[in-house]
């Protein structure tokens, strides 16, 4: 993440970037299903507090 210059503040574990599947490999496992016709890079997420209203929450 350091070198990445990614900065996690505020977040739950759950949140951690550590989480989620490298993108590289969830694309190699689809193969030849899909085709990549832009690769995007985030340069930041925004989200709620937990004293926030989320309607969308399970």
């Amino acid at each position: 993440m350091q070198q990445s210059n990614v900065v996690l503040r505020g977040g739950g574990l759950d949140e951690s970037p550590h989480c989620y599947k490298r993108l590289p490999e969830v694309l190699a496992a689809h193969g030849s299903t899909i085709r990549v016709l832009h690769t995007l890079t985030p340069v930041g997420v925004a989200m709620a507090g937990a004293n926030e209203f989320d309607p969308y929450k399970d």
